[in-house]
C-alpha cells in the first residue's frame, strides 16, 4: 500500500515537473517573442496571410495590435470566411477588408493582393483601391471573377501614383483615361487580363504610356477604345506578351498599331487569334537582336481579314530578322505570291527555327535566308508539287551549318518523303532527324514501314547522323 501510494506521488510528481517545462518553455518564447524589435514582427506578420497575422491578436493583449504594422495584405475571399456559418461568408470578407484597410497603420504598403471570386458593389470596390493607391502601395494585384470597371477617382490615384512597381489586372475591367500621356517612374512589371482603357476624348488620338524602367509588359485581350495607336518609351524593356482572343472578349475590335521604343528587349512573345487587331511596330527593330521571338497566328481562311491579317503578320516578322531564336506559327496567313515571299529579310544571325503547320513555298524561303540556321523544327507541312524541291536551290545552312532537323506531325505521305529526301541529300552537317509520327497508331503501320524503306534507301550527304522516329 506505501509502495503504491509512493508510486502515484513520484508520477503526480513527475507530471508536474513536465507542465512546468512546458509553461516555462511556452513563457520563453513569449518572452523572447517580446523582445523582438516591433519593425523585426511587423516583418515576420508581413508573410503571412492577412487572415494569419489578424489571428495573432488572441495570443496575448500585447499581441491584439501587432497584425496592425503589416506592409502586405494578401486578401482573398474564397480562403477568408467565417467558418462557423454557412451563410454571411460575403458580408464577413466585407467587413474583413474594411477592418484590415482601416486598422493598419502603416503610411505606405509594401504589396495589395486582392482576389473575388464573388461579386461585390461597384462603389465599395473602388473605395477599397482607391484608399490603397493613396497609400503609397507599390505592388498591387487585383483579380476579379466578374466584371467591376475602375470610376474616374481611382483610375486618377492609379495614374497619379509615383511608387507603383508592380502592378496585375486579373479582371474585365474598364478605366477611364484622361490624359494621353501617362508616366509611370517606378514601374518595373506591368500585367494586364481583359482591361479597357477608355480615353475620354471625342476624336482618337495618340496614347503614350512614358515607362522608364519597365522591365516586363503583358496584355491579354486588352485594348485601348479612342486611342488612335499606343507608343510605350520603354528604354528597359526586356519581355513582351501581346494576346489576344475575340472570342473571349466583350467588346469590338478597331485594328491598333502598338509602337515599342525599346533597346534591351530579350524576349517577345505575340499571339492573335481569327483578326489581328494589334499590330505591333518596333521604333528601333535593330534593338531586338538578342530576343527570342515566339509568334504565332491564327486566321479562319474564310475571314474577311485575312488579308490584312496576312499583311500584319508580314510586317511583324520582318521585325525580327535580327534574332538567334524564333517560333513561328501561322504561315497560312502570309500571301504565298512570289513577290511577298521575295521580301522575306535575311535572318542572318537565326540559329533555332521552330514552325507550326508550314508550306513548302515559305519553309524554303526561310531556309534560304537563314545562313547559319543549327537547329529546325516544325509541325507539319502542307501538300504541294513534289518537283518543288527537284529544282530548288540548296540554302546554305544545308550545306555548313544545319545540324538537328525534327519533323513533326509526320503522316508518311509523298510529299514529306520528298522534303525528307531534300534535307538528307543536302544536310552535310546533319547530326540528327527525326520524325514526330502524327498518332500513335501509325507506329506499326504499313505507310510508315514503306515510309522507313524508302528514305533509307536515298543516298546520304552527311557521313553519320542519327534517324529517329517516335510518337508525339
Amino acid at each position: 500500500m506505501d509502495e503504491s501510494s509512493d508510486s502515484n506521488v513520484v508520477g503526480s510528481s513527475t507530471c508536474k515537473e513536465k507542465l512546468s517545462k512546458k509553461v516555462k518553455a511556452k513563457e520563453g518564447a513569449e518572452s523572447i517573442m517580446n523582445k523582438l524589435p516591433e519593425q523585426l514582427i511587423s516583418h515576420i506578420l508581413s508573410l503571412l496571410p492577412a487572415k494569419d497575422a489578424v489571428r495573432t491578436s488572441v495570443l496575448s493583449k500585447k499581441w491584439a495590435y501587432h497584425w496592425t504594422s503589416i506592409t502586405k495584405l494578401d486578401l482573398d475571399d474564397s480562403v477568408v470566411y467565417y467558418p462557423k456559418r454557412k451563410t454571411g461568408g460575403k458580408q464577413y470578407f466585407m467587413n474583413f477588408v474594411y477592418r484590415a484597410l482601416l486598422l493598419t497603420k502603416n503610411p505606405s504598403i509594401e504589396s495589395f493582393s486582392l482576389v473575388m471570386t464573388n461579386k461585390y458593389d461597384v462603389y465599395m470596390f473602388n473605395t477599397w483601391i482607391s484608399g490603397i493607391l493613396n497609400r503609397n502601395v507599390k505592388n498591387l494585384h487585383i483579380c476579379s471573377h466578374f466584371e467591376v470597371p475602375f470610376n474616374a477617382h481611382t483610375s486618377d490615384s492609379l495614374f497619379d501614383s509615383e511608387v507603383l512597381e508592380e502592378l496585375v489586372l486579373k479582371m474585365i475591367c474598364t478605366i477611364p483615361v484622361v490624359k494621353t500621356f501617362l508616366h509611370f517612374g517606378h514601374l518595373k512589371c506591368l500585367r494586364l487580363c481583359s482591361v479597357v482603357f477608355d480615353l475620354e476624348s471625342s476624336s482618337s488620338e495618340d496614347l503614350t504610356l512614358s515607362l522608364p524602367v519597365l522591365e516586363v509588359f503583358e496584355t491579354k485581350n486588352c485594348t485601348w477604345f479612342n486611342a488612335e495607336s499606343v507608343t510605350l518609351r520603354v528604354p528597359l524593356l526586356e519581355s513582351v506578351l501581346i494576346e489576344h482572343d475575340p472570342a473571349a472578349v466583350f467588346y469590338e475590335l478597331d485594328s491598333l498599331p502598338i509602337k515599342i521604343s525599346a533597346s534591351r528587349l530579350t524576349k517577345f512573345t505575340f499571339c492573335s487569334y481569327c483578326y489581328m487587331a494589334q499590330h505591333v511596330l518596333l521604333l528601333d527593330p535593330s534593338s531586338a537582336h538578342n530576343a527570342s521571338a515566339d509568334i504565332t497566328i491564327r486566321c479562319d481562311e474564310d475571314s474577311d481579314s485575312v488579308s490584312e491579317t496576312g499583311s500584319y503578320a508580314s510586317l511583324l516578322l520582318r521585325q525580327f530578322s535580327e534574332v538567334k531564336y524564333l517560333k513561328f506559327d501561322g504561315a497560312e496567313v502570309l500571301p504565298l505570291s512570289e513577290s511577298n515571299v521575295a521580301t522575306l529579310p535575311v535572318f542572318g544571325r537565326l540559329s533555332h527555327l521552330e514552325l507550326g503547320l508550314v508550306t513548302a513555298e515559305f519553309l524554303l524561303a526561310l531556309l534560304l535566308r537563314s545562313p547559319v540556321l543549327r537547329t529546325l523544327a516544325f509541325k507539319g507541312i502542307f501538300q504541294f508539287d513534289k518537283e518543288l524541291f527537284n529544282s530548288a536551290t540548296v540554302p546554305h545552312c544545308l550545306t555548313s551549318t544545319l545540324q538537328l532537323v525534327n519533323f513533326g506531325k509526320l503522316h508518311g505521305l509523298d510529299h514529306e518523303l520528298s522534303l525528307a529526301k531534300f534535307v538528307m541529300e543536302n544536310g552535310v552537317v546533319m547530326e540528327r532527324m527525326s520524325f514526330s509520327l502524327a498518332n500513335h497508331g501509325l507506329a506499326k503501320s504499313k505507310i510508315i514501314k514503306e515510309f522507313k524503306q524508302k528514305l533509307f534507301s536515298f543516298k546520304k550527304g552527311f557521313s553519320f547522323a542519327i534517324v529517329e522516329f517516335s510518337c508525339e
